[in-house]
């Protein structure tokens, strides 16, 4: 929005030294605290890329099929859809989805449309066939990542998260 400062930090490293690093500006632009090295923040939207990620982790070891109808891995969903739509109708936002209980917007594969409940669907069907909470699977990712302060909000397992003003 305009009038309201930007925040953020940047690390570059290559074989593990830095080669660039900069932040700028608050850590809560109306209280003036300015960010630390220290500082963590909610990755938000970026969430969809871990998903994308634990996705096509679980794809590579055999666990989920791609082009598999989700009802496979969620038996429980009431709605026909879950027959036609498959993950990568999921992955790609061509699903069709307007709502869990309703019927489909468009025929699968035929429309991009992104919405959320595609992403908490994926979820799902991780915790179904790996047997772990989503909140383990991000941790998992973020460790063999080397990215010691991320965390899922689920976690608990941060210190110096921020949070700002709903803005």
């Amino acid at each position: 929005k305009p009038g309201i400062p930007r925040n953020g930090m940047v690390l570059i490293t290559r074989n593990g030294k830095p080669e660039y690093s900069y932040m700028d500006t608050y850590a809560d632009p109306y209280q003036k605290n300015t960010l630390q090295s220290s500082s963590q923040f909610v990755i938000g939207s970026i969430s969809k890329q871990i998903t994308a990620v634990l996705v096509m982790q679980q794809a590579e070891k055999g666990t989920l099929n791609l082009n598999q109808p989700i009802h496979k891995y969620l038996p429980d969903l009431p709605r026909t859809w879950a027959d036609t739509v498959t993950i990568h109708h999921l992955l790609t936002h061509t699903d069709g989805i307007a709502e869990r209980d309703k019927p489909l917007k468009f025929k699968p594969g035929s429309k991009f449309s992104y919405n959320q409940v595609n992403l908490l669907l994926l979820a799902e069907i991780l915790e179904k066939v790996t047997h772990k909470t989503f909140a383990d699977l991000s941790r998992e990712v973020f460790e063999n990542c080397g990215m010691n302060n991320t965390y899922h909000p689920d976690s608990k397992g941060y210190k110096n998260l921020l949070t700002l003003p709903n803005i």
